[in-house]
């Protein structure tokens, strides 16, 4: 037998639950998440796939363990959109995209870039503009200022990124005489090791990325540089979807585009300093837009 001061504390937790529930059923907007596939509805959550060490992007917090970001933020304020969660699946960057192929991951949200080879693997949703700048010891010992001028050094860049096809073309345009030696690296942390030791000349990264880490370099270690005047593969970053999944796709992108016309997107982005990588109109598989995205100098 349930006596009544059981009694009365299960009922004040059903009334506490049933707030908690009203509560988040008010941020909720029935049309979008209806838009969802039933799969996902089922589920409650949206399982992304992320590298968490792209700050301002998506990286850990001071715990080591909770992601924070702006992709975090935004992924935060589609849920409560959604009504639903979304659940974020550390991973290397490389293995992202396989991994949505593979089912493992509903979509991917990376400080991933659009363009048309992977517009056919993938849709591709687009939320905001970046670009891809060059990285090097603070006083820029080797003399690089365009991406011509790495030719006979050593580069670095992460595998499967834009900044890795970047130098590897590159790679194609420098003489016989001077080779550029490109290396391929798990995460941009490895990277700046990697620069700060001498084993690498010069890296490539997402412009706000790299703007953003460099401006909070430890103490005590060598220090890196963003090269100034020399900007590549402008475009669109985005948030990627199975060619499989064109119910969530289109749930993301609408969710997105909601956001941005009640101002909550753009709160967002002058938080974390990144006003000028605004857009006001999400799309979707329009890589084509910036047809020479992959041009060098």
């Amino acid at each position: 037998m349930i006596g009544k001061t059981n009694v009365a504390s299960m009922l004040a937790l059903a009334a506490m639950l049933a707030s908690s529930s009203a509560a988040f059923a008010a941020g909720v907007d029935q049309k979008l998440h209806d838009m969802l596939p039933e799969k996902i509805k089922s589920a409650g959550e949206i399982k992304n796939g992320t590298e968490p060490q792209t700050p301002p992007y998506d990286f850990y917090g001071e715990d080591n363990k909770t992601i924070i970001g702006l992709e975090r933020e935004l992924r935060d304020e589609m849920g409560s959109r959604l009504g639903v969660k979304f659940t974020d699946v550390p991973a290397q960057f490389a293995s992202i995209i396989p991994g949505i192929q593979a089912g493992r991951f509903d979509m991917g949200m990376s400080a991933f870039g659009d363009f048309v080879e992977r517009e056919k693997i993938v849709d591709v949703v687009n939320y905001m503009l970046e670009g891809t700048s060059i990285i090097v010891l603070d006083g820029n010992p080797k003399g690089v200022h365009q991406l011509k001028d790495a030719c006979g050094l050593n580069a670095g860049a992460v595998q499967g990124s834009i900044p890795l096809q970047l130098l590897d073309k590159q790679k194609g345009l420098c003489p016989a005489d001077k080779p550029l030696n490109v290396m391929q690296f798990p995460s941009n942390d490895q990277i700046k090791i990697a620069l700060q030791s001498g084993r690498v000349d010069l890296s490539m990264d997402t412009t706000g990325v790299a703007a953003y880490s460099l401006q909070h370099q430890p103490e005590g270690n060598k220090k890196l540089k963003l090269v100034t005047g020399a900007q590549y593969a402008v475009g669109y970053q985005a948030m990627l979807v199975s060619k499989e999944s064109p119910q969530l796709r289109d749930a993301l992108a609408a969710t997105m585009q909601s956001m941005i016309d009640d101002g909550t997107y753009a709160k967002i982005f002058e938080k974390w300093g990144l006003g000028e990588n605004k857009l006001d109109k999400v799309t979707i598989n329009d890589a084509a837009r910036f047809a020479d995205y992959m041009k060098l100098d």
